[in-house]
């Protein structure tokens, strides 16, 4: 009897497509392009909607739009287990989406570039789901 074993790669954001792919620079111009690349809203759309944590992860990033947070905060705010929050925030720094500003325990998260650039798209998925 053979048992065969595979491992399956992890991908994150990082892996799939390089950094500043998003930032569209006119060489001409100096302006940044407002075209959005379409591999950005798969994987956000797949982080969003494709899971059954998504919304909670959708709401986290709005959190994070106005000011960097903690996790017991954003834990607070949404009314969420501290260790839930704890799994959101790491996938979504996986993914690159979000940042840890410091590396001590009460490290605050904040939006990453591509996400601030790009946040029109997690407007569209939320309201294509159903949720604000």
């Amino acid at each position: 009897m053979f048992v065969f074993t595979v491992n399956f790669p992890i991908f994150s954001f990082s892996t799939i497509i390089p950094r500043n792919v998003f930032c569209f620079i006119d060489s001409f111009t100096g302006k940044n392009d407002s075209k959005l690349d379409p591999r950005f809203k798969m994987i956000l759309w797949s982080i969003i909607a494709g899971t059954r944590g998504g919304v909670n992860r959708a709401k986290i990033l709005n959190l994070l739009v106005n000011m960097p947070l903690n996790a017991n905060k954003i834990a607070t705010i949404l009314n969420l287990d501290h260790k839930t929050v704890i799994h959101h925030v790491n996938i979504l720094t996986k993914n690159e989406l979000i940042i840890k500003e410091e590396k001590n325990y009460a490290a605050s998260y904040k939006l990453t570039q591509i996400m601030k650039d790009n946040q029109i798209v997690l407007t569209e998925i939320m309201e294509k789901i159903g949720t604000k």
